[in-house]
This record gives C-alpha cells, structure tokens and sequence, in this order.
C-alpha cells in the first residue's frame, strides 16, 4: 500500500497518521460524546506523562478501550511523540481537504480545462499572498503572534522559580516543567514542536527581561514567508495559439457514462455534524401512514385499510 511504499522511498522521514481519520475508524466500536473528547485529549498531549495520565483517564470509558487505540502507533499519531524537527505540530490532516475544497469548481471539468484553472488560482495567490506581507504588524506571522499573545496569557497562571543561570522551573497546575533558555527547550515540548515560545518559556523570559517574540523560529518570519512565494507562475497562451505539430494526436478516451447521478459533494462520515441551517433534514424522522396512523410505511403501502375491506366484506 501507500504507507509501505513511502517507508521503502523515504525511510529517514517522519510518518504521520491523520489523527481524525484514526478516531474515525476507532470510534466504529467506541461512540460517545466522552470518549470522543478524551480521544483528542490523548491526541494532543505534548509529553509522556500527560499522555499517560489521559489514557488513564481513557480506560476508565471502556474495557479494552486504550488497547484497540493502542493499535495504531502512537508515535504516528500523538503530539508526546513526534519529532522536533519539523516545528510542526499538526495532528489533522485538514491542509488537504481545504485544497480540495479550494478547487472543487475546476475538479469535474477535463483535464486541460481543470489543470489550467488551478494554474489560475494558484498565480493569483501568489499575487494575494505576496501583498498578504505589507498588512503585518510585525516581523512574524499573525499566526505566530496570535498563538504567542495566547501564550502570554495562559502564563500567567504559572509560577516561575529561576536557578540563577539558564534554568527555571515552571508550575503549572499539576505539572512542573523545566525551561533551559539556551537550549530552548521545555520539558512540556510544545516550544519545540512549534517553534514558538509556549507559556512556560514566555514566563521564562519575561523573568529575564527578552521579548518572547525574538525568540520565534525564522519559519514564522516575513523573510521565510516571502522565500515561499518567490516563484512565478509564468503566463501561456490558451489552446488556440498552441503551435501545431505533425506528431502522433492521442485522443482521450472515450467517456462512459456511469448509472445513476454522478456524485459531487464529499460523502461525510455517520458521526461527522450536519450543517445547522438551510433545509430540515429527514433523517431519524420514522414515516407514518395517513391512513392508519401506523409507521414503518405510507398511505399507498397500507395494508391494514385492504385488510378492514377484506374483513367487512366477508362478514356481509
């Protein structure tokens, strides 16, 4: 399958699981709102022990519960083991589903046609994109400044202690985490999975007198955004202006049309949520006959009227 032929292509690379398509296939036999949210919980834990403490809390929801999610590898799929490297600590593979989402128009159409769309969307991005830089307030993305103002906020619940050198040591709630400023790391790992200071260390260097924001790895920064879209999308000509050729001409082949309608829209899973507005839907409502009153069926399927006349005219 894919998962081993990109072990066998690029072994020394970070593989990761899409942790909502695992609780998808998990929760077949583990429904409930509960369980669900103690999934996430387990998902988005940055360090060991605060794994353990909720698949502790998880295995109290189910015999055998921690062991069918333990069946998939955790290190795919859970924060506490990832790699640090990447300073990224995405648990959801959600990027892919909004590009699908992005080109859902030019998806249906031929080829040439579809391909050529996207080229337009992705030129005209790079245009919005490179003018998305003058309306930062700041050298880092507002991404990065939003999550490191939450930061700041979360810190302080925490008390710092400071060990006079580059250590502190960090209490917040039930956890004491250890910051080494130099090193920037923090035992709770969320600083290097990110790449931004998380609250521990905004803490930390606050205690110092630093700007946390000095801190942010250059991922986040105008620089490395503007390398991103560096590269030009170059104009073509459309189909009519192609230059002729004397080759071969392979002609596509031949459509066939399928029974029924062709489906368009992205088949959701049972326990995905409905949209909230537009029309009421059926689903759950049992349908009820106007005839008899009974249901599992409609008037034009009664049976119970058939059966009265049956009986009256017996009896006459």
């Amino acid at each position: 399958g894919l998962v081993a032929a990109i072990m066998e292509l690029l072994p020394d690379c970070e593989q990761r699981m899409c942790a909502r398509h695992i609780w998808s296939n998990w929760q077949k036999n583990w429904r409930g709102e509960e369980r669900r949210k103690q999934f996430w919980r387990c998902a988005k834990s940055s360090f060991e022990v605060k794994f353990q403490d909720e698949m502790d809390k998880l295995d109290k929801l189910g015999n055998k519960i921690c062991g069918d999610l333990l069946h998939y590898e955790k290190k795919t799929w859970c924060k506490a083991y990832f790699k640090e490297h990447a300073k990224c600590d995405v648990v959801e593979n959600n990027m892919c589903e909004t590009f699908n989402s992005w080109i859902l128009a030019a998806r249906h159409k031929s080829i040439i046609t579809m391909l050529e769309e996207i080229r337009h969307k992705i030129m005209d991005r790079n245009v919005e994109m490179r003018k998305f830089v003058d309306t930062w307030i700041s050298d880092i993305s507002p991404m990065a400044s939003l999550v490191l103002e939450e930061n700041k906020d979360y810190a302080r619940d925490c008390q710092v202690r400071f060990n006079g050198q580059f250590g502190y040591e960090i209490l917040d709630g039930h956890y004491r985490h250890i910051i080494d400023i130099r090193k920037k790391t923090c035992t709770c790992r969320t600083w290097q999975l990110r790449g931004i200071p998380c609250q521990h260390a905004v803490l930390a260097y606050q205690h110092a007198g630093q700007d946390p924001e000095d801190h942010v790895v250059h991922w986040y920064r105008k620089n490395t955004f503007m390398k991103a879209y560096n590269y030009f999308i170059q104009p073509i000509p459309n189909m009519k202006m192609w230059p002729h050729t004397s080759d071969i001409v392979i002609e596509p082949p031949e459509p066939k049309q399928m029974p029924g309608r062709p489906p368009k829209c992205r088949r959701k899973s049972k326990d995905e949520p409905r949209k909230k507005y537009g029309k009421l839907s059926r689903r759950g409502v049992k349908m009820t006959c106007s005839k008899c009153h009974q249901q599992g069926h409609n008037n034009k399927a009664c049976k119970y009227v058939v059966i009265l006349k049956q009986t009256f005219n017996y009896f006459n």
